[in-house]
């Protein structure tokens, strides 16, 4: 953190505000941890464990949106949306559903995942 959030001073790597003496541990410290997850996301991700990555990515901007983790999470959108579509084009419509509601729960406000979704639903009914 560069600047304190309550007067906008410069920290120079201070923890207390020099300008208003503002304690900002917990702040930086939060900071720290979503750091942390997001490393932990990256992590699972390149050992092939989707699910605790996108569980760590999710406690991770609860925490803080780092701009890296954002970006990271179109990605991870853009692929999971990809294996959908592939078992959507299998018909496994059931794996598709189970698999978009999993993703759905941990990125509830993503577009693209609400138009799979919706799709998705259109299959599912068509084939009943």
């Amino acid at each position: 953190m560069e600047r304190c959030l309550c007067c906008n001073a410069r920290l120079k790597g201070a923890v207390i505000c020099p300008r208003c003496q503002a304690d900002l541990s917990a702040v930086i410290s939060s900071e720290q941890v979503a750091q942390f997850w997001f490393s932990k996301t990256i992590q699972y991700w390149l050992e092939n464990k989707t699910g605790q990555s996108l569980a760590a990515l999710a406690l991770s901007l609860r925490l803080k949106k780092i701009k890296l983790a954002v970006v990271f999470r179109g990605f991870l959108i853009e692929q999971l949306c990809q294996e959908i579509l592939d078992l959507l084009a299998q018909k496994q419509l059931l794996a598709a559903k189970q698999r978009l509601y999993t993703v759905r729960g941990l990125f509830p406000h993503s577009q693209q995942l609400q138009q799979l979704n919706t799709f998705a639903d259109y299959l599912w009914l068509k084939s009943q």
